[in-house]
C-alpha cells in the first residue's frame, strides 16, 4: 500500500473554490519580467489535439499503481460536516492560498487542472529524481539547511530501517522546463516523442507568466508526501523507485507566510516521516473504512511527529516552537468527513499533536525514546477520544501523570 498527499487535496480545494471575497495575505510578489500572454482557449484546444484519446484513463492507472491519492480539485461545498457536533473553520492556510491565486483566472485555472500541471511537479519528481540530485528546499534554498538536518535526526530517532529513504524536492520552475515536462507525460500517459515535446513547449509557455510568478506560484507545488516501494514491482525502464519524501516549495511558502516558518518545514518532514514508519511496521492495516481509514493513519503521523518534535533526544522544541508545530498541524485540518481521502478536522489534528506532545513529555523524563509499536499502541487506545466529538481540552498535568503510567513500564 503505498501513501502520498498528506496536505495539498483539499487545501487546494479551498482555494480554488471557496470565497472570492478573501482577505490579502502575504502573497509573494510577482517578479516584474514580461511574457507574451497566452490565450488559455487556444491553449486548451492545441493541448487536447496532442492527448491520446484514452490519457485519463492512463492516467488513473499511473496514480493507482503510485499510491498517489485523487489530487482532483473539488468544491469545498461537497464537504459535509455537521456544526453541532465538529468544529471545523477555514484555516489561515487556506485563506493565504486563496489569496494567493486571486491573480489566476478561472480559465487558466482551468488549463491548469486539464493539463496535469499540478502534477508533473509530483510526477517528475517521484519518477526522475535521484539521489545524486543536489537538492534545494524552498523557491530561495531557505528551507534545505533545517530539513536535511531534521531528516537526517529522524532517521537516528526512531528504530526502523530508513537508510534507504530518499528526501527531494518538488518546484514548480520543473514546469518551464519543457523536455521534462515531456518526458513525465510521455512516461505517464504513453505519448509520442513529437506530441510531448510540443505539449511540454506549450505547458512551458503558459506557466512562465506572470499571473503564475513564472512557475513559483504557491499553487503549483502546494503539497508534500511520502513515498513507499514496498511490494511493487519495476517500473519499465526506471526499476524498483526508492522509498522518498517529497516537499514541495508552494506547501513551504505558505506555511512561511502565515508566521509558522521557524517549525512547519521540520513538523510536515517528521509527518511524512511517521507516513514511513507505518509502513515499516504495517500500521495501515486497520477495521476501519473509508474517510475514518485515512483519518486514524494521519492522526497517527501527527502524533509521531509531535513526538520527535518535543522530545530531548528529538527535535526538543521549546515550548513556543511547540506551539507553533501544533498550529501547522491545524492549518492542514479538513471537513471532508465523507471524503476517503478526509484527513482529520483542524481541532482533531491539533489534539493529536498535543497528545504526542505530552507522551514525550512523559517518556523524555526518563532518558526513552519509545518504540514505535509501544508508541501505535497507546495512540490506538488514545483514538476515539481524539475523534469523540467537541473533545475536551488536554489537561497536561493529568495526562502526563495517566501516561506516565502507562508508558514507563512499557517495553
Amino acid at each position: 500500500m503505498q501513501k502520498s498527499s498528506a496536505w495539498s487535496a483539499t487545501l487546494v480545494a479551498a482555494a480554488l473554490f471557496g470565497s472570492l471575497a478573501v482577505v490579502p495575505a502575504q502573497a509573494a510578489p510577482v517578479p516584474t519580467a514580461q511574457t507574451a500572454p497566452v490565450t488559455s482557449q487556444v491553449l486548451l484546444e492545441k493541448m487536447k489535439a496532442l492527448l491520446p484519446a484514452d490519457h485519463e484513463a492512463r492516467l488513473k492507472a499511473v496514480k493507482l499503481r503510485l499510491g498517489i491519492e485523487d489530487g482532483e480539485l473539488r468544491a469545498v461545498a461537497d464537504q459535509v460536516i455537521d456544526p453541532d457536533q465538529y468544529r471545523c473553520d477555514q484555516t489561515e492556510l487556506t485563506t493565504w492560498l486563496q489569496t494567493s491565486i486571486k491573480d489566476i483566472s478561472l480559465n487558466d485555472l482551468i488549463v491548469l487542472v486539464f493539463s496535469g500541471a499540478l502534477d508533473v511537479p509530483t510526477y517528475d519528481t517521484l519518477l526522475f529524481s535521484k539521489k545524486s540530485d543536489p537538492q534545494t528546499y524552498g523557491q530561495r534554498g531557505e528551507f534545505t539547511r533545517p530539513l536535511v538536518r531534521t531528516f537526517a535526526d529522524l532517521k537516528g530517532f526512531w528504530d526502523i530501517r530508513s537508510r534507504d529513504i530518499q528526501l527531494a524536492a518538488m518546484h514548480g520552475t520543473t514546469l518551464l522546463n519543457p523536455a521534462k515536462v515531456a518526458r513525465t507525460v510521455k512516461y505517464t500517459l504513453g505519448m509520442t516523442d513529437e506530441n510531448a515535446a510540443e505539449f511540454g513547449e506549450l505547458l512551458a509557455e503558459f506557466v512562465d507568466q506572470p499571473q503564475f510568478q513564472h512557475g513559483r506560484a504557491p499553487i503549483l507545488t502546494f503539497n508534500a508526501f511520502a513515498y513507499s516501494a514496498l511490494g511493487q514491482e519495476e517500473f519499465p525502464g526506471l526499476g524498483v523507485l526508492p522509498d522518498k519524501i517529497v516537499m514541495g516549495d508552494g506547501v513551504l511558502e505558505g506555511f512561511a507566510a502565515i508566521g509558522l516558518g521557524d517549525v512547519a518545514p521540520q513538523a510536515i518532514l517528521a509527518h511524512e516521516f511517521g507516513h514511513h514508519i507505518q509502513y515499516e511496521r504495517d500500521l495501515f492495516a486497520s477495521p476501519l473504512t473509508g474517510p475514518e481509514a485515512t483519518r486514524r493513519t494521519e492522526l497517527m503521523a501527527d502524533a509521531f511527529a509531535a513526538y520527535y518534535l518535543t522530545h530531548k533526544r528529538g527535535a526538543n522544541l521549546n515550548w513556543k516552537r511547540t506551539e507553533h508545530f501544533i498550529q501547522t498541524f491545524a492549518n492542514v485540518g479538513d471537513c471532508g468527513f465523507t471524503d476517503p481521502n478526509h484527513h482529520g478536522t483542524p481541532n482533531q489534528r491539533t489534539k493529536a499533536a498535543e497528545w504526542g506532545n505530552l507522551v514525550a513529555l512523559a517518556t523524555e523524563r526518563h532518558g526513552r525514546v519509545l518504540p514505535t509499536k509501544v508508541f501505535a499502541r497507546l495512540f490506538e487506545r488514545k483514538l476515539p477520544e481524539l475523534v469523540a466529538p467537541d473533545a475536551k481540552p488536554v489537561t497536561p498535568d493529568a495526562d502526563i501523570a495517566s501516561l506516565e503510567a502507562d508508558v514507563v513500564p512499557a517495553t
